[in-house]
C-alpha cells in the first residue's frame, strides 16, 4: 500500500472519528439540554398546579379566620348568641363561600354546631361519625394554645378530595389570647372544582388518589404515548404525607423538537466532516505527499546509480521537506568525501584482522606449550636423574662416562628450549638480568630453523671478550628473530645476513650508529647489536613510518606492520633504543642499543661432601614415579634421609604422623588429590613448620615471586641440577651461606635472590 493511500486513509479515519464524535456529542448535548428543559417544565407546571390548588385552601383559611376572630363566634360558644349559625351559615352563604361543611367546637372538643350543604338550597347536620373523625383536627389546634393558629390540610374521603381549614376562636378584645374553641370549614374538591382548576391551568387535569409516588418525588413524569406525558404533582396533608396527586397531561413537543435538532446537528457534523476530509486530503496530497513521492523517486535513483555517480536530489522550497532534500545532498557529498577515508579504514581493519589471527596463534601456542610443559619437564627430570645416577655409579675412566655426560648436556639443552618456549608464549613484562651477549645470540639462533632462513646465510660476529647486557632473554630473542625474519623477507629468501655485536660509548658522532630515528640515549656504555641485510633498502619516504603501528610495505597476508613497533616498545622498556641506516640498493641495517652490565657474582664452587646435610630428614612429594625414585636416590646420595610421597594427601598424612621429624619439605606443584600449594598452606598452619621448597616445571617468574612471598622459601624449575638443588636445600635448613629464599629465573640463567 502506497504512502499516499495510507495518508488518505489516515485522514479519512481521523476525520470520520472526529465527525462521529461531533455527531454523538451533538446528540448527547441536545438531548440533555431538552431533557433538562422538559424536567424544568414539568417541575414548573407541577408547582403551578399545586400552588393554584393551595390558593383555594388559603382563601378558605381566610374565610375561616374571619369568623374565628369575630366576637359573635365567641358569644355563640358562650351561649349568648344562639342564632349565630343560622344567621351566617345558610345555604346561600355556604354556596358563595364554596364551603361544604362548617363545624364549631368548644375548647373541650364538644361540637356546638354542625352544618352541611346538601344540593343548592338544603342544609343538614353533619353525622356523628363524621364529627368524631374531624374532632381530632380541632383538638390539634386547641392543644397548641395559640389563639392565632390556623391548620390547613387535605384529606380524601370516599374517593373525594377535601380541603379542610381549622382556625382557633378567640376574642379580639381579649389580650390574654385565650382559645375558646375552633371553627372548621370543609370544601369538597369535586368535578366542578377540578373543571375550574383545568380552566385556570389551561392543561387537562385530573386527580389521582394513589398517594405513593412511583419515584418517591413530589413531581414526576410518566410517559403515556408517543405524543403525551402525564405529570404527577403530589398533594400532602398538614403532616407532610401525600394524600393525592394532581395529574396534568403534557404534550411532547419538546422531545420532538429535540430529536429534530439532534438529527439536523448530526447531519451538519457529518457534512462538515466529509468536506473537511476532502479538503485535508487535497491539501496533504498537494503540499506534502507529491513532494515526498518525488523525493522518494530521487532516493531510489541515487540508490540505483550509486552515491558516487547519481545527481543531486530535488530540494525546492524552504520547509522541512526542502531541508530534507538538502540533507540528502549533503550526505551524498559527505559519502564522496569519505570514500578515501573508508578505504583506509578497510585496510586498517584487514591489518587488525591479521593482528588478531597472529594473537590467536600466539595464545594457542602458549596454551599448547603450557599443557605439555609439566609432563615434558618431569620426563627430562627423570631422564637426568637416572643418567646422573648411572654416571655416579661408573668409574670416571669408564668408556660410557663421556656418553653419559653428553646425555646430561642434551637434557639441559632440551630443558632450556622448553623454558624459552614457555617464556616466549607468556609475553611477560621484561625481567632485566645480566645476560652474556654471545650466549643470547646463540640461543636466539637456535630458534631459527633452516626452513625459516630459507636460502639465506646468517653470519654472526661476536667479540672475543665476554660482554654482558641488562635484558630480558625472551623479549630480546623476540626482537632479534623478528629483525632476522624481516631481513630474509627483504632479500627474497636469498643472501647473507650479518649479525654483529660491539661495545660503544655514547654520545657518538658515528653517523652509522643508527640513533637518528630512535632518539638520543643518555650518555654511557652500551652494547650495540647490528642486523644487516643485502636487500634493496627502504625508500626515503617510508623511513619515518617504519616504526608506526600497522605500517608495512609487504603484500596482503605477508605482514601486519606490528613487528617493528613491538620491537621499539621492547627496546624502550629495556632503557635502550632501536634505529636504522639504509640506502637505496645498499641494504638496511637495524641497530639495537642495550645498556652494558657488569658480570654477575660467580657462585661458590661445590665443596663435594662438605655440603652434605648430615642425614637430615626430608619429605619429598612427587606424583611421577620415575622422578620420585630417581631424585630420592640422588638426594640420599647427597646425605639426606628421604621419605617419599605419591601426592599431597599422602605427604600430609606422613607429616601429621611425625611433624617434628622432618627438617625440610620438597614438593611438586601439580599433583592429584592435593596440590603442592595446598600442602604448603596446611604445613605452614601447624606449629613450628619446616621450610618448604617448590620444584615445578611450569611456573612463571611472576607466579614464583608470589609463591615465595607466601608459602615457599624457594621455587626451583624442573629439571634442576642436583648440585643447585642441594645448595638450595642446605640454605633452607641453615647449613649454607646462600640465601634461604630464592626464585629461579624462567630463562634458567641464574638463581635470583628475593
Amino acid at each position: 500500500m502506497k504512502l499516499q493511500h495510507k495518508a488518505w486513509a489516515l485522514v479519512l479515519i481521523v476525520v470520520a472519528i472526529g465527525a462521529g464524535s461531533a455527531m454523538l456529542g451533538t446528540r448527547y448535548l441536545v438531548g440533555q439540554s431538552f431533557d433538562r428543559l422538559e424536567s424544568e417544565r414539568a417541575v414548573r407546571e407541577g408547582e403551578r398546579a399545586r400552588r393554584v390548588l393551595l390558593q383555594q385552601l388559603q382563601a378558605l383559611a381566610a374565610s375561616a379566620r374571619d369568623y374565628a376572630y369575630w366576637a359573635d363566634t365567641v358569644q355563640f360558644l358562650a351561649g349568648t348568641r344562639p342564632n349565630f349559625v343560622d344567621e351566617n351559615f345558610d345555604a346561600e352563604n355556604l354556596g358563595y363561600l364554596r364551603v361544604a361543611e362548617v363545624l364549631i367546637f368548644d375548647s373541650r372538643g364538644q361540637a356546638h354546631a354542625t352544618v352541611a350543604r346538601e344540593g343548592e338550597d338544603a342544609l343538614r347536620e353533619v353525622s356523628a361519625d363524621r364529627v368524631a373523625a374531624l374532632r381530632e383536627l380541632a383538638m390539634t389546634v386547641v392543644a397548641t394554645g395559640d389563639a392565632k393558629h390556623v391548620l390547613r390540610t387535605l384529606r380524601v374521603k370516599d374517593g373525594q378530595l377535601e380541603l379542610i381549614v381549622v382556625s382557633a376562636v378567640h376574642d379580639p378584645d381579649d389580650e390574654s389570647g385565650r382559645v375558646h374553641g375552633t371553627i372548621m370549614m370543609v370544601r369538597h374538591f369535586d368535578a366542578q372544582e377540578l373543571t375550574g382548576l383545568t380552566e385556570v391551568l389551561m392543561t387537562p387535569t385530573r386527580l389521582s388518589f394513589d398517594a405513593a409516588a412511583p419515584s418517591g418525588e413530589d413531581t414526576y413524569v410518566v410517559p403515556v404515548d408517543a405524543g403525551n406525558d402525564e405529570l404527577y404533582a403530589a398533594l400532602k396533608d398538614h403532616r407532610g404525607q401525600p394524600v393525592a396527586a394532581l395529574v396534568l397531561t403534557l404534550d411532547r413537543q419538546l422531545q420532538q423538537k429535540a430529536q429534530e435538532l439532534t438529527w439536523q446537528g448530526m447531519g451538519l457534523a457529518g457534512l462538515a466532516g466529509l468536506l473537511g476530509s476532502a479538503l485535508l486530503v487535497w491539501l496533504l496530497d498537494r503540499l506534502i505527499l507529491t513532494r515526498l513521492q518525488r523525493l522518494h523517486s530521487d532516493i531510489q535513483r541515487i540508490t540505483a546509480e550509486g552515491p558516487m555517480l547519481a545527481a543531486a536530489a530535488s530540494s525546492e522550497g524552504n520547509d522541512e521537506l526542502a531541508h530534507l532534500g538538502d540533507g540528502i545532498n549533503r550526505l551524498l557529498m559527505r559519502v564522496r568525501d569519505d570514500a578515501a577515508v573508508q578505504q583506509a579504514a578497510r585496510d586498517r581493519q584487514e591489518a587488525l584482522q591479521l593482528q588478531l589471527m597472529q594473537s590467536q596463534k600466539t595464545e594457542a601456542l602458549g596454551r599448547f606449550t603450557s599443557g605439555i610443559a609439566h609432563d615434558f619437564n618431569n620426563s627430562l627430570a627423570a631422564i637426568g636423574g637416572w643418567v646422573r645416577l648411572a654416571d655416579e655409579d661408573l668409574d670416571p675412566q669408564h668408556a660410557s662416562h663421556e656418553a653419559l655426560q653428553q646425555a646430561l648436556k642434551a637434557t639441559r639443552y632440551a630443558n632450556g628450549l622448553m623454558r624459552q618456549l614457555l617464556a616466549f608464549s607468556r609475553q611477560s613484562v621484561p625481567k632485566l638480568e645480566p645476560l652474556q651477549v654471545c650466549r643470547l645470540i646463540e640461543e636466539s639462533r637456535s630458534l631459527l630453523s633452516s626452513g625459516l632462513l630459507r636460502e639465506c646465510e646468517l653470519v654472526v660476529n661476536c667479540p672475543p671478550q665476554v660482554v654482558w647486557a641488562m635484558a630480558d632473554l625472551t623479549q630480546m630473542q623476540q626482537v632479534l628473530v623478528n629483525l632476522i625474519m624481516n631481513a630474509v623477507d627483504a632479500m627474497g629468501g636469498r643472501g647473507t645476513i650479518e649479525l654483529g655485536v660491539e661495545r660503544v660509548v655514547l654520545p657518538s658522532s658515528d653517523p652509522a650508529s643508527g640513533l637518528g630515528t630512535a632518539g638520543t640515549l643518555p650518555a654511557g656504555a652500551y652494547i650495540r647489536f647490528s642486523v644487516k641485510d643485502q636487500g634493496p633498502g627502504i625508500p626515503e619516504e617510508h623511513v619515518s613510518k617504519v616504526f608506526d603501528p600497522f605500517f608495512t610495505t609487504k603484500g596482503v597476508g605477508k605482514g601486519t606492520g606490528l613487528g617493528l613497533s613491538v620491537a621499539q616498545g621492547i627496546m624502550a622498556r629495556h632503557g635502550g633504543a632501536i634505529g636504522l641506516t639504509t640506502a637505496p640498493g645498499a641494504g638496511t641495517t637495524f641497530h639495537l642499543h642495550l645498556p652494558e652490565s657488569l658480570p654477575p657474582v660467580a657462585e661458590a664452587p661445590d665443596q663435594g661432601n662438605e655440603g652434605k646435610s648430615g642425614a637430615r630428614q626430608l619429605l619429598f612429594a612427587e606424583d611421577d614415579p620415575s622422578v620420585r625414585h630417581a631424585w630420592a636416590t640422588l638426594l640420599e646420595r647427597q646425605g639426606w634421609a628421604v621419605t617419599t610421597a605419591r601426592d599431597g594427601e599422602e605427604a600430609w598424612t606422613l607429616f601429621q604422623s611425625g611433624p617434628s621429624r622432618f627438617d625440610l619439605v620438597v614438593t611438586d606443584l601439580a599433583m592429584p588429590r592435593l596440590d603442592g600449594a595446598s600442602l604448603a598452606q596446611r604445613i605452614r598452619a601447624t606449629q613450628s613448620p619446616p621450610p618448604i621448597i617448590l620444584m615445578s616445571g611450569n611456573v612463571s617468574a611472576e607466579d614464583a615471586e608470589l609463591l615465595t612471598r607466601t608459602d615457599f622459601v624457594a621455587v626451583l624449575h624442573k629439571p634442576v641440577e642436583i648440585d643447585r638443588l642441594n645448595r638450595a636445600l642446605l640454605a633452607a635448613v641453615g647449613q649454607s651461606e646462600e640465601p634461604a629464599t630464592s626464585v629461579e629465573s624462567p630463562s634458567g640463567q641464574e638463581t635470583v635472590t628475593v
